[in-house]
C-alpha cells in the first residue's frame, strides 16, 4: 500500500509537469520546417495571427545570393473547413519545394502529394478524419495522406501540396514566406540582408522568432493555469507521499520499540526506518515513472488535445524528489520512536 500511494503521487506529480512541457513546446513546428531564414512581409511577428504577402517573382535572385544553397516558396493562409457539421479555422501551409528538398527525409511530412493534405492528431480527432479520408478546402475534396502525432487544440495546422495551394489559396502573383536554406559556414547576417534588399518590403526573421511568437500565444492564454496545476499537483503528491511514508513507519512503532528493547540503539534504529522509508519510496517512485510513461503513451493515443512531453530529467528529478521526501517523512517519526521507553513496549 505505501509503495503503491508513493507511486500514484508521483503519477500526479509527472502528469501535470508532462502536461505543461507539452504546452509551453507550443510552436515547435515552425522549427522542424527545413529553413535558416524566414523571409516575411515587414511586420510579420506572428504566422498564425498575422498575414504575410511577398513578390513570387523573387525566387530566381534569391536563389542565385552567395551563401544561399535552397529556397522554398511558402503558401499559407487560414481557411474555415466544416468537417463533419463542424466548424474549425485550420491555418493551411504548403511548401513548393524543389525535387531535392522534397527528397530530404525531414522534409517530407511537409509535403503530401498532390491532392492530398497532411494533419496532425489533434486536429484529426476534432475533424474526425483518419488516413483515406476527405476533407472539403473551398470546394476541393483533398484526400488525408497521414495523420502525424501532436497538435494543439488552440491552433489547428495542415500541410497540403504546392499546387494545390497555387489553385486553392487564391495567392496569384504571391507568395506568403520563402524559406532559406544556407551553405554551410555561410553568413547568416548577410545572406538576411541580402535577401530583404532583393525582395522590398520584407524582414528577415528566424524559426526560433516565429516558434517563441507561438508559444507566447499559448503563454498568455493556457500555461499559467497548467503552471498552477504543476504547483498544486507537487503541493499534493508531496504531501500523499510524506503522508504515506510518515504512516507506514509509525504503525510499525511496536515493532522498533521491541528493537530497542532487546538492546538496539538509535543508530541502527535510524539507519533501519532510513533504509526501510529509502526502498519503499525508491519502489514507488520507480513504479509510479512507469506509470507515467505509459500514461502518458495512452493519452497522447487516445486524447490527442491533452498535449503531453514526459522528458527523462523530469522524471528523474521527481524520483529524487520522493526520495528526499521519503527520507525527511521518515526522520519525524523515527526521533519520537528512538525516545520509547523500553518497558513500555510490553505493558499490557
Amino acid at each position: 500500500m505505501s509503495v503503491g500511494g508513493v507511486a500514484f503521487a508521483v503519477l500526479l506529480i509527472l502528469l501535470v509537469v508532462s502536461l505543461y512541457r507539452g504546452w509551453s513546446e507550443a510552436g515547435g513546428l515552425f522549427e522542424e520546417l527545413p529553413a535558416d531564414i524566414w523571409l516575411a512581409q515587414a511586420g510579420t511577428d506572428d504566422p498564425l495571427r498575422t498575414t504575410s504577402f511577398l513578390p513570387a517573382d523573387r525566387l530566381e535572385e534569391l536563389t542565385a545570393l552567395p551563401g544561399v544553397r535552397t529556397v522554398v516558396p511558402v503558401y499559407a493562409r487560414r481557411i474555415a473547413v466544416r468537417p463533419r457539421g463542424s466548424k474549425l479555422n485550420v491555418y493551411f501551409m504548403a511548401l513548393a519545394a524543389p525535387s531535392g528538398v522534397a527528397s530530404t527525409p525531414a522534409a517530407r511530412r511537409f509535403l503530401p502529394r498532390p491532392g492530398s493534405i497532411v494533419v496532425d492528431s489533434v486536429f484529426a480527432r476534432e475533424a474526425g478524419l483518419r488516413v483515406g479520408d476527405t476533407l472539403d478546402v473551398l470546394g476541393r475534396s483533398l484526400l488525408v495522406e497521414r495523420v502525424e502525432p501532436g497538435g494543439n487544440p488552440i491552433f489547428e495546422i495542415a500541410f497540403m501540396n504546392g499546387e494545390d495551394a497555387r489553385a486553392l489559396l487564391a495567392l496569384d502573383g504571391y507568395v506568403s514566406y520563402y524559406l532559406v536554406t544556407l551553405d554551410p559556414g555561410a553568413d547568416a547576417a548577410a545572406v538576411a540582408r541580402d535577401a530583404t534588399a532583393v525582395v522590398t518590403g520584407s524582414e528577415a526573421r528566424t524559426a526560433a522568432d516565429f516558434a517563441n511568437a507561438t508559444r507566447d500565444l499559448v503563454s498568455q492564454g493556457f500555461l499559467p493555469v497548467v503552471g498552477a496545476l504543476v504547483g498544486i499537483g507537487f503541493a499534493i503528491g508531496g504531501a500523499v507521499i510524506a503522508l504515506t511514508i510518515y504512516t507506514a513507519t509509525i504503525e510499525r512503532a511496536r515493532d522498533f520499540g521491541v528493537l530497542k528493547a532487546i538492546g538496539a540503539d538509535d543508530g541502527f534504529l535510524y539507519r533501519i526506518v532510513l533504509q526501510q522509508s529509502l526502498g519503499v519510496g525508491a519502489a514507488g517512485a520507480a513504479l509510479g515513472v512507469a506509470l507515467s510513461s505509459l500514461a502518458a503513451t495512452l493519452i497522447r493515443r487516445d486524447v490527442p488535445e491533452f498535449v503531453t512531453d514526459l522528458q527523462p530529467l523530469d522524471a528523474a528529478a521527481v524520483f529524487a524528489i520522493a526520495l528526499l521526501l521519503s527520507a525527511a517523512a521518515a526522520f519525524v517519526p523515527v526521533r519520537r520512536i528512538s525516545r520509547i521507553d523500553p518497558a513500555m513496549v510490553f505493558r499490557a
